[in-house]
């Protein structure tokens, strides 16, 4: 009688306990050497990228909304992280709350990303093969921030700036880019520059030049440092 008696109170301490407890996995990942901007749902804000694919190079990034709790985000550096996964129980989370608490569990590998090698402002010197020869001022720029994963320039009349949405050891893609709207006197390299600009596919970098490629592997930009 006294074990049937005590039956409920074991029950509902065994529900209890149930209740309480969370299931947790480890995962590992690749986090990327620079942010991007992304709706959290609450506003615009600024996101990781993550990947739990081997080979970050190729890899789909895909933003990561949740903190993870003990991470030191550093820009430039590619983080190898493990992590563990708890499931919240959804009443105690609130509605605009992630549903998973993510904790590092130690960094496995960090390495300085090589994009960081175009991270810098650069003048356009050829515009498919083509030498640029006009007045210093008017010289097409294009400014890579790797960190903010933004681009700035002018086409030698225009300035323009925009987003850069993936880059790799040797491709870039860059997002739409807004512009003035000024009509110079001559808009022929302007002109010649954006057609090329909206071609590019990918990129090589040799000591102080900078050279863009079209999806046919021609040379439709050749760029160098700015001092």
């Amino acid at each position: 009688m006294k074990l049937l008696k005590n039956l409920p109170i074991i029950i509902l301490a065994t529900v209890l306990s149930s209740c309480g407890s969370s299931k947790k996995t480890t995962s590992t990942y690749w986090v990327n050497s620079s942010k991007v901007d992304c709706d959290a749902g609450a506003g615009k804000t600024t996101c990781l990228q993550v990947t739990k694919a081997d080979d970050y190079d190729n890899a789909d990034w895909s933003n990561f909304y949740a903190p993870i709790n003990g991470f030191t985000f550093e820009p430039g550096y590619l983080q190898k992280i493990e992590v563990t996964e708890t499931a919240l129980n959804s009443e105690n989370v609130p509605a605009d709350a992630a549903s998973i608490q993510y904790d590092l569990v130690n960094v496995i590998e960090k390495k300085q990303d090589p994009k960081l090698e175009i991270h810098d402002i650069w003048a356009a010197t050829h515009i498919s093969g083509d030498p640029i020869e006009i007045a210093n001022n008017n010289i097409p720029t294009l400014e890579i921030n790797t960190t903010e994963m933004r681009a700035f320039g002018t086409n030698g009349c225009n300035s323009y700036s925009g987003q850069i949405k993936n880059i790799t050891s040797d491709a870039i893609e860059f997002g739409a880019m807004a512009s003035t709207r000024k009509m110079c006197m001559d808009m022929l390299i302007p002109d010649r520059f954006d057609k090329a600009f909206n071609s590019i596919s990918t990129y090589k970098k040799e000591g102080l030049t900078l050279s863009f490629y079209n999806e046919a592997s021609d040379e439709i930009l050749r760029f160098k440092k700015v001092d």
